[in-house]
């Protein structure tokens, strides 16, 4: 999930001035390159920890699950010869929550003829009747005949307690939660590097913990402490990104950041198909992160951190080997520079910034209101799009999980598109959103027939448009949100927006319920939220744009082409004075081959070269003169 959103964001366009530590480092090379990489890879069992419960808690096959009915009205020689014969639970009814038939009641009509069609005797089965006409009986035990020991095998979860998987969910995302906020504080005192080693540590002890303890409210306790330290641990590498590159890289870097919890989207299923018990997956995918502990050695600190802590020394020997690798040049007096940047650092620091100045009226309260909403909207979509791939069907959530995760890559890539190639990357991605989440609504159009595999295929392809465009928007909410205010105010507003987001999460996955009314019901709600937060992007396009990216020019036709080229060779080919109000491109170094953009084209007068001739033969050099100052 794009909880990989650090609290800490950066601005658009980069200061003309750059500090010493950009001046060494650069904005991008093959040192930032390693480090980069390392963060990249542990979005990978951030992801595994997110979306586990897809595979820890699939819904049953057909078969699995076998109602025992409570207590029966029969006769004592009936039941005599149930007792000799055929024990009443292999009578019970093998039912299956796959084709929405009711697990947690059996029918007596059913048991009877069986029971007739077994024994030749006739059965007195009870009277109670369901709203539906249907005499049936609550299940006093139901039995798990599976192969794969899941949660819900092992905890029972199913019928009322079918809510307890969301549950599971809930407190993940309460432990992102405590664990981003836990995290902005501790970056005051500890190093981004040495957080993110704590971060894995914990999330390897925690981690096999969540997969061994033997009762429900231990794993539950344990998730929640696993998401803490892995919120420790991405944030602190997302602090150490948004460090060491800037620009353009920094926005490159910061949006395909998702493109490695893509990855593990992609690589969860190839691992859960070893495994026939949840607790040996939650074994396996914790125990990876052992590799991050051994390659945390090669990740870089943040330098502007270690700064701020009069950590001089070991800023200046990160730089070095920064500038050895990009091959930069080094000030001969980068130690006096760096003792001076640390003092302004540590002067920024002790002005306090409290988050009331974020709604202090500078940024418009509604616009503030605007971005929290789409934030809660845009995570919740995310994350529940993720969780109802159980809801597809066991037998082909392989396949669909991974089809997710090719999904979220086309989002990122198109988000990234928007973000550096539009003015108006709110409104686009706002469009985006609205036609996704209209066009969802078209899922009810299809047939109502048994989920085989084509009828699941067919209910995949609107959640992957759904998929596509939420995955967008978040790439163009984690860059360009702080640009909606001031540089002072980023990270406040960042981590406000993240938190209230994480919030939305703790109590979204119970929409995952509502699958009990219809299994269409959960997707038309995330559909209405994704057209709504749609319509809230466009709404704060109208004060925020890319203005470093041009406005695309009307393009020119042939003969407009060559009449607007000859009159810049004609005023060019004079003496320079001539054009002294033209710009510096056409100045240097006149030649017949000299290219121009398409602006400067337009921007030409559009007066025929014969008026401009006649004004010439009028006026001579010096109307000729005075005509191109004004004009261009």
């Amino acid at each position: 999930m794009p909880d990989s959103q650090s609290t800490g964001s950066f601005p658009r366009k980069s200061s003309p001035e750059l500090d010493v530590v950009e001046q060494v480092n650069g904005s991008f090379g093959r040192w930032q390159l390693r480090t980069i990489l390392l963060i990249f890879l542990c979005k990978i069992p951030s992801a595994w920890f997110t979306t586990i419960i897809i595979y820890t808690a699939p819904y049953p096959w057909k078969g699995e699950l076998v109602c025992h009915p409570a207590d029966w009205n029969v006769s004592r020689s009936q039941a005599d010869h149930v007792d000799r014969n055929h024990a009443l639970w292999q009578d019970a009814r093998s039912t299956d929550r796959l084709f929405n038939v009711d697990v947690c009641n059996a029918y007596s009509d059913s048991l009877a003829r069986g029971f007739v069609r077994r024994h030749g005797q006739e059965w007195n089965a009870s009277e109670s009747q369901e709203p539906g006409g249907q005499p049936s009986l609550p299940c006093a035990h139901v039995e798990h005949r599976t192969d794969y020991k899941s949660l819900i095998s092992q905890f029972d979860l199913i019928c009322s307690r079918r809510v307890l998987v969301a549950l599971t969910q809930s407190f993940h995302a309460l432990g992102a939660l405590i664990g981003g906020l836990m995290a902005h504080s501790a970056l005051k005192k500890i190093s981004p590097r040495r957080l993110m080693l704590l971060g894995m540590i914990g999330q390897i002890f925690c981690g096999n913990l969540t997969g061994l303890v033997d009762t429900y409210q231990l794993h539950i306790y344990f998730r929640c402490l696993t998401s803490i330290f892995c919120a420790l641990m991405y944030t602190s590498g997302q602090f150490i990104l948004n460090d060491i590159t800037s620009g353009k890289a920094r926005i490159i870097v910061v949006t395909l950041s998702e493109l490695f919890w893509s990855m593990g989207l992609v690589l969860l299923p190839a691992i859960s198909i070893y495994f026939d018990n949840w607790s040996y997956l939650y074994v396996a995918i914790s125990s990876s992160l052992i590799v991050l502990v051994w390659l945390h050695r090669w990740i870089a600190d943040a330098p502007r951190w270690l700064l701020r802590h009069q950590r001089v020394e070991a800023a200046l020997r990160q730089l070095l080997e920064s500038a050895t690798y990009n091959n930069q040049k080094v000030p001969l007096t980068l130690d006096v520079q760096l003792t001076m940047y640390a003092n302004d650092l540590d002067q920024k620091s002790k002005q306090k910034h409290s988050y009331c100045q974020v709604w202090d009226g500078e940024t418009k309260r509604s616009q503030l209101v605007y971005i929290h909403l789409i934030w809660g909207g845009a995570m919740v979509l995310y994350n529940i799009i993720l969780l109802m791939i159980r809801n597809l069907g066991a037998e082909q959530v392989h396949v669909n999980t991974a089809a997710m995760g090719f999904a979220e890559m086309v989002g990122i890539f198109v988000g990234l598109y928007l973000i550096l190639y539009t003015r108006r990357h709110w409104r686009w991605a706002g469009n985006l959103m609205i036609m996704a989440g209209l066009s969802t609504y078209l899922v009810w159009l299809l047939p109502e027939t048994e989920r085989n595999s084509r009828r699941v295929g067919l209910e995949l392809v609107f959640w992957l448009i759904l998929k596509i465009g939420n995955s967008a928007s978040i790439a163009v909410l984690t860059t360009c949100t702080s640009e909606i205010v001031s540089k002072e105010k980023r990270v406040l507003l960042m981590l406000s927006v993240i938190s209230f987001s994480r919030v939305c999460l703790v109590f979204c996955p119970l929409l995952s319920c509502l699958t009990v009314i219809h299994h269409l019901v959960p997707i038309t709600i995330l559909a209405t939220m994704g057209w709504v937060y749609g319509l809230a992007l466009r709404r704060l396009n109208r004060y925020y744009w890319n203005t470093e990216q041009p406005q695309i020019s009307q393009v020119p036709t042939p003969n407009t082409y060559r009449r607007q080229s000859a009159i810049i060779l004609r005023r060019c080919s004079t003496l320079s004075s001539d054009c002294s109000a033209y710009s510096n491109e056409l100045l240097s170094n006149f030649e017949r081959n000299m290219a121009v953009s398409i602006a400067d084209i337009w921007h030409i007068n559009f007066h025929p070269s014969s008026e401009i001739e006649l004004a010439v033969d009028r006026n001579g050099g010096e109307a000729h003169r005075a005509h191109s100052s004004e004009t261009i």
